[in-house]
């Protein structure tokens, strides 16, 4: 249940990124050209990359940070907060860029409400790394990041006028992100009734 509500939050949050992309302009992951590499280095590149972050990152950013803001102050600051500092940590990248705080924010929300409705980094480690894992494969095969939903920079809403296809991501956003909610809720309400019934 717990991979399935954070896999729904992920798609969540590339939709989110859909929106945002037609909203600002988003920077563009630089031309990467694979067969420089031998298949056995991007191989354990991808692998090794995913699991590292997955692991690392959710000890640290959710584990330690989170736990610790949690404990004393509650769920909401603690994701938040630790989202910030995640989304800070990544927009530290030059090809990234501050346009991207708010992807990093939740995608870190994700993560972190999984961590608290599931009271272990476990599920995120996993969800984490096979993101990340997901995300490389991306990179190498078409050149391009997770966060460019296509090839080339969309037309801004602004620019351009309100379209069928804004609409329809807007639409989409709203359904996936009330699923996600749902999801997250009842794997809260299990957490607690398992507790419950344990202690």
């Amino acid at each position: 249940m717990g991979s399935g509500a954070g896999t729904l939050g992920l798609i969540g949050v590339l939709l989110l990124q859909g929106v945002l992309g037609r909203l600002i302009s988003l920077p563009q992951q630089q031309e990467l050209d694979p067969s420089k590499f031998a298949f056995a280095t991007v191989f354990a590149w991808m692998i090794m990359g995913a699991l590292v972050a997955g692991v690392v990152e959710e000890t640290a950013f959710r584990g330690y940070v989170q736990g610790g803001i949690e404990r004393h102050h509650g769920p909401v600051l603690a994701i938040f907060v630790t989202g910030s500092l995640f989304g800070l940590a990544h927009v530290s990248h030059p090809e990234v860029g501050i346009a991207l705080l708010p992807y990093y924010i939740a995608v870190s929300a994700v993560h972190g409400g999984l961590a608290y409705a599931t009271d272990s980094t476990l599920p995120g480690m996993v969800l984490h790394a096979g993101g990340n894992l997901l995300s490389a494969f991306s990179l190498f095969a078409q050149g391009r990041s997770e966060w460019q939903l296509g090839n080339s920079q969309p037309t801004l809403v602004w620019q351009s006028g309100v379209d069928a296809e804004f609409v329809a991501l807007v639409i989409l956003l709203l359904i996936v992100s009330a699923g996600a909610c749902l999801a997250y809720k009842a794997l809260i309400a299990g957490g607690r009734a398992a507790r419950l019934h344990a202690g």
